[in-house]
């Protein structure tokens, strides 16, 4: 029959359910990772102070500027300079111009520039003595974080000073005033400090090592005063004893008996002020006020 229709019939070939793949277990795990990092940097910068913040913070301005090792953060002597570049980033410094230490004002380059200065004179006064150059070897002169430190160390065929007593030789007396000629020019406050071994007199006597350094201390400062420092300039003279050996495996070393004379920079001017400087009048009688009778 014409009118008839066709029957179509389609067969699906239906495929079995298969498991899912496991990439999303890959995206999850990334962005667990990511999580616990994000949360573990700030717990690590929840216990930095500014300083580290600020050696960070320049890190990422310009990873070359740091100049540590990995294991600590310094402030960097070299800021980040994109603000003096064609294209101004913003946000950042310009770099430092002027002399290196000195990008803050402080002047701290000058300031070591003048104790290389003076520690180059006196090994030069020390070459052109012949007393003196035999001294070479019991003179220690170095620029530290606290200023120029000049110390003069016992020897045990030549001491500085007799035994058990604050009277320097003739060729020590000479040392330091040659020493105080050298620190004459010098604006920055002095510290002399006695040193002893462990040696010590009898139990009952009451002339210890405390008053031997001290009185040896002074007796420096004496000597420094003729060569010509300012007295104003002396900050503090101390007898130390034995409690910081040059020699700290042998405590009876003679080269623990010595005179260290450290010309202070002004940082360690102010820890050595902040120490000694007496409470304020007033404070005084305000205390005075509220202590009951």
């Amino acid at each position: 029959m014409a009118d008839e229709q066709s029957i179509i019939i389609k067969r699906l070939n239906k495929c079995p359910h298969v498991a899912h793949g496991g990439a999303w277990k890959i995206a999850f795990a990334d962005f667990m990772t990511a999580t616990a990092a994000f949360f573990l940097m700030l717990w690590v910068l929840g216990g930095t102070n500014d300083e580290e913040m600020k050696a960070m913070a320049e890190f990422f301005r310009d990873p070359t500027v740091i100049e540590s090792s990995p294991m600590s953060l310094v402030e960097s002597k070299e800021a980040g300079r994109t603000s003096d570049a064609m294209i101004d980033m913003g946000g950042f410094k310009d770099s430092p111009k002027g002399q290196e230490g000195d990008e803050d004002g402080s002047g701290k380059a000058q300031e070591k520039a003048q104790m290389e200065a003076m520690k180059l004179e006196l090994e030069q006064k020390i070459a052109e003595s012949p007393t003196l150059k035999e001294l070479k070897e019991q003179l220690k002169i170095d620029v530290t974080p606290n200023g120029l430190q000049v110390q003069i160390l016992d020897d045990r065929k030549r001491p500085m000073f007799g035994s058990g007593v604050d009277l320097p030789k003739e060729y020590a007396s000479k040392l330091l005033q040659e020493v105080g000629k050298v620190l004459s020019t010098t604006n920055n406050k002095i510290s002399i400090a006695g040193h002893t071994d462990s040696s010590g007199y009898h139990d009952s006597s009451e002339y210890t090592n405390w008053e031997l350094s001290a009185d040896r201390a002074n007796a420096a400062r004496r000597l420094l005063l003729q060569g010509g420092v300012n007295p104003e300039r002396i900050a503090q003279a101390v007898g130390m004893a034995d409690t910081v050996p040059f020699d700290k495996e042998n405590p009876y070393n003679p080269r623990n008996r010595r005179i260290s004379i450290i010309v202070l920079n002004k940082e360690a001017e102010e820890r050595l002020r902040s120490l000694s400087d007496a409470p304020k009048v007033e404070d005084l009688s305000k205390e005075l006020l509220l202590t009951p009778n």
